[in-house]
């Protein structure tokens, strides 16, 4: 018997929430992965600091913008997944998939097409085209991302690219209103250099 679809309740991060989704992310893979996940992916200390980077500067990775998203899916009260992206050239797109994680036990009950949703209407409704994502290539979850139209690289590859936003925005939940806002929003070093603020990375 399915398990009922369930409707989250989606609020952006903040830093104080980087506990949360550390937490989110090593329960996820002890659950999903428990024959791959190593050390590394226990390191809660190495996790802490670059989510509460992530989250509180944006994404450092290689050909990013800058920016970083993350969004919490709740139940009752309760954080049961994220989701993260930002902007970037990777792959010739506007935007990475960074993360998506849910709890083991919330799985397949439709967080993660809500989830996905607030990425896809959010980028779509800030002009951005397509987006890619990265994965393990052995990963049986990347058939969620096929599911709603991801079209791999290069065949068994890590990587896929969705080529039309508004085509996958289409397809998932349109997030509350509240979560449409802050699209053109530049990355802190922008702010910092071009808009004569006076804090960011580094500043207390």
């Amino acid at each position: 018997m399915a398990s009922p679809i369930a409707t989250p309740h989606l609020r952006r991060a903040t830093p104080e929430d980087t506990d949360t989704i550390v937490r989110i992310l090593i329960t996820a893979k002890e659950a999903s992965f428990p024959d791959t996940i190593d050390d590394h992916d226990r390191d809660v200390a190495f996790w802490t600091g670059r989510w509460h980077d992530y989250v509180k500067y944006g994404s450092g990775a290689r050909q990013s913008r800058g920016d970083g998203w993350v969004f919490l899916a709740e139940l009752e009260g309760q954080p049961i997944g994220y989701v993260a992206y930002h902007h970037t050239s990777r792959n010739g797109t506007d935007a990475e998939l960074q993360n998506i994680y849910i709890l083991k036990e919330w799985q397949r009950r439709g967080i993660g097409a809500h989830l996905l949703g607030a990425v896809a209407h959010r980028l779509h409704a800030d002009g951005s085209r397509s987006m890619c994502v990265g994965y393990d290539s052995d990963s049986p979850y990347k058939q969620f991302y096929f599911k709603y139209g991801a079209v791999e690289t290069e065949p068994g590859g890590p990587w896929s690219i969705w080529p039309d936003l508004g085509v996958l925005a289409g397809r998932l939940p349109r997030p509350p209103d509240a979560l449409m806002t802050g699209l053109h929003m530049k990355p802190w070093w922008v702010r910092r250099i071009f808009g004569g603020e006076t804090t960011g990375k580094g500043a207390s």
